[in-house]
């Protein structure tokens, strides 16, 4: 198995890990939180073989089918409760050696230098340095997925902060346009809040 941490004083003391390790311990939150339509979009759209990288990670079901069908995976987040479980689960499907686990705090982490991705995806969590160091690790023909709330989505939760909705265009407007093709975009009102997603192609050299 591997198991790759970054942890540190100041990591463990983090106020998202703490309160999402809270959550992770509620009763609800034991299981995996559920297939994604995202993961389904990037299927069906195709992208080349390679390792994916996962940010926000959580208790992913995509990151163990994806391992379980052969694809070495980078799961990253910020809830060491999420990546433990994630771990365990892998190792029960006797797939622990194709998903590397690491914890870190999203804003200030950075992709291992060199290594591209297949496939780069996040759900659910949004920073602009995210998508800005995201996508330079994306390979030659393949896909950045992205989903997450957008400011419509203050309707039903007026307290959220903005700063974690996509703006006019997001994500697909921090994308260099030279660089990237966006095959889908599409907002969807759940009736409880507003997302969008988005996946684009990065361009062949």
């Amino acid at each position: 198995m591997k198991n790759t941490k970054a942890r540190t004083q100041r990591l463990e003391d983090h106020p998202d890990r703490l309160k999402w390790n809270a959550r992770y311990l509620a009763p609800k939150r034991l299981a995996p939180r559920g297939f994604c339509p995202l993961y389904n979009r990037a299927e069906i759209l195709g992208y080349p073989e390679g390792p994916v990288l996962e940010l926000a990670c959580g208790l992913s079901d995509q990151a163990l089918a994806l391992a379980t069908d052969g694809r070495d995976v980078l799961a990253v987040d910020i809830s060491n409760v999420a990546l433990d479980r994630l771990r365990t689960e892998a190792a029960k499907r006797g797939i622990g050696s194709r998903l590397t686990c690491l914890e870190a705090d999203l804003v200030s982490w950075r992709p291992p230098a060199g290594r591209k991705f297949a496939l780069v995806i996040c759900v659910m969590y949004w920073e602009e340095a995210a998508l800005d160091y995201a996508w330079p690790v994306v390979a030659d023909g393949g896909l950045i997925a992205w989903q997450g709330f957008t400011l419509d989505h203050l309707r039903y939760r007026p307290a959220q902060n903005p700063d974690w909705c996509f703006k006019e265009g997001e994500p697909a407007s921090r994308l260099p346009a030279d660089r990237f093709t966006v095959l889908h975009e599409e907002d969807v009102d759940e009736g409880h809040r507003v997302i969008r997603r988005m996946v684009a192609r990065r361009n062949r050299s």
